[in-house]
């Protein structure tokens, strides 16, 4: 790779990519652009483009790594791989209608995220898909082998927090789609996942401090109510039902505040505001295009 050195991690080639490219467009250097390239390509081949595990419905989702195969689920960057690859499109084929890193893009929204988030009310997406049941919780069968949770699982590790980013996270890459291939049923769905955090959600509350209701108190010690901040969010328990603190029990798993929450809202917003998928110049195009 030249300059740069990164693992070989979906995460890690992730960032390493948006790196490049802010050098590439600061600089103008060709270099940069060869190997922003070959970072794309590394990524797309952690991309799981069969359907995998006795199933037919879900795919085009990342493994964590070449040597990791399960699912890449991350709870502060969940969109990492396809909000890259869609940078790279945008830096190298603008141009055209269709790209590989805009196929790839298409295909965990067209076969990924708009089946996942079929699958309850709110139309969220939920938080990561797994093989069987790798912990001693609640893992809701999808089909085959490959199962789902909504939120973190609680008993993998020692600390879980609730799905703020998650939501944000996909709110911005589907803005950023549904205006790039005028799809309303992105631009639809994005605002899905921010409503959720705005208050369209089991508990009636809003998880933003001075809007909406129902309002739960931050684990704030210091700083106390900070107007506009976000918490980590609705979190669930080993039945993968929701959770949040509204009993002022200063639970910082799901009432903390978080500056990744505010990042991401403030991004998924202002591709919303950019542009009305309605008005949108670009056709519609398919995955399989």
């Amino acid at each position: 790779m030249g300059r740069s050195s990164p693992g070989g991690s979906a995460d890690e080639l992730s960032w390493w990519l948006l790196a490049i490219l802010e050098l590439y467009k600061a600089t103008g250097e060709k270099s940069w652009l060869t190997e922003a390239t070959a970072l794309g390509t590394r990524l797309l081949a952690l991309q799981e483009k069969q359907y995998i595990g006795g199933q037919k419905k879900i795919r085009g989702f990342w493994h964590v790594s070449a040597t990791d195969p399960s699912p890449y689920a991350e709870a502060i960057f969940p969109t990492l791989p396809p909000l890259a690859l869609l940078e790279l499109h945008l830096t190298t084929s603008a141009q055209n209608r269709t790209s590989q890193w805009l196929e790839a893009v298409q295909i965990y929204l067209e076969d990924f995220v708009l089946p996942s988030t079929s699958k309850n009310a709110f139309r969220i997406v939920p938080f990561g898909l797994f093989k069987g049941s790798p912990t001693k919780e609640k893992y809701r069968n999808l089909e085959g082998e490959l199962t789902y949770r909504y939120f973190i699982p609680v008993r993998k590790q020692f600390w879980w927090v609730g799905n703020s980013s998650h939501l944000e996270g996909h709110a911005c890459l589907l803005a950023k789609a549904a205006a790039l291939l005028g799809r309303q049923e992105y631009f639809s769905l994005a605002l899905r996942q921010l409503e959720w955090i705005m208050g369209a959600n089991p508990f009636n509350a809003c998880l933003m401090t001075g809007e909406g209701m129902n309002n739960p108190y931050p684990h704030s010690r210091f700083v106390g109510l900070v107007p506009g901040g976000i918490m980590n969010g609705i979190g669930g328990n080993v039945e993968d039902e929701p959770v949040l603190d509204l009993a002022y029990g200063l639970d910082w798993r799901t009432t903390e505040y978080w500056a990744p929450h505010n990042a991401w809202y403030l991004w998924a917003v202002s591709e919303l505001e950019k542009k009305n998928v309605s008005n949108s110049v670009a056709a519609p195009l398919s995955a399989a295009e």
